[in-house]
């Protein structure tokens, strides 16, 4: 019993050196860099998304819909939160400098490509795939697929507004199971939005209600997202641990993706 107690605490304190070992690393990774994202599916009805981020968060949007060849391009500024997570997951990889293949040996080609890049100082790098089993690498393309949604939404929100209200009940429904999915990056980054809507007279009524109920439940913190916390991840490490120690770890297979 004392064996297991003293192994338990050991991986404890690992842990908490790797942890802010990576920490110390994001930070260093942060000025300077640059970060992308590309999924190509040419069966979908959005068959290109690209996003470019600078280290501070800014960067920008660029897709596809349907058998249109015009590209529409959004400027996009990310939480402080989110930008840190992107940064901590790219450190934590060694993505830079590390040669790992990240694809999976399960093929899931039909759902589309994806490929990371970063780039920093004097190194760049890409890589290629449709999924990976690497957790960290699989939350990363989630953010960036989450942050294009996001991104989306608000696109979508904002003509719908000015030029086709009738079609905001619809628009606000897609909006509500994303965030239900936790396929919205920052759903605080919707309050505005969805604030205005609930404020315009000129809308239906139906339309401004829905708004205000996603607007009050995301406020109330009531959905997820693909952005995990440190302070929650570094929990459920430190769980993991005691379990691995004591024996009573259980197997998990890889998760299906969903693109």
């Amino acid at each position: 019993m004392r064996k297991s107690s003293l192994t338990a605490c050991l991986l404890l304190v690992s842990l908490f050196v790797v942890s802010n070992g990576q920490n110390g690393a994001a930070d260093r990774a942060g000025a300077g860099a640059s970060f992308g994202y590309r999924f190509e599916n040419t069966r979908f009805h959005i068959p290109l998304i690209e996003i470019d981020l600078a280290s501070d968060g800014t960067g920008e949007l660029r897709f596809k819909r349907g058998e249109s060849d015009e590209i529409i391009d959004l400027k996009l500024r990310l939480l402080p939160a989110t930008m840190e997570r992107i940064r901590t997951l790219y450190s934590a990889t060694g993505f830079l400098t590390s040669k790992d293949e990240y694809q999976s040996k399960k093929d899931f080609s039909n759902l589309g490509w994806i490929t990371l890049s970063a780039r920093e100082g004097g190194l760049t790098r890409e890589a290629r795939l449709n999924y990976s089993e690497n957790h960290q690498i699989r939350e990363l393309y989630e953010i960036f697929r989450a942050i294009a949604t996001q991104q989306m939404h608000l696109f979508d929100l904002d003509i719908a507004e000015q030029y086709q209200p009738l079609d905001l009940p619809t628009q606000l429904r897609v909006l509500e199971r994303d965030l239900e999915l936790e396929r919205i990056a920052e759903p605080e980054q919707m309050l505005a939005a969805l604030r205005n809507i609930n404020s315009n007279d000129s809308l239906p009524l139906i339309a401004r209600n829905h708004a205000k109920r996603i607007a009050d439940s995301i406020e109330k913190k009531k959905f997820k997202t693909p952005v995990k916390k440190q302070k929650s991840e570094a929990r459920s490490q430190k769980t993991e641990v005691i379990r691995v120690a004591s024996g009573s770890a259980p197997h998990h297979a890889p998760r299906t993706p969903d693109f």
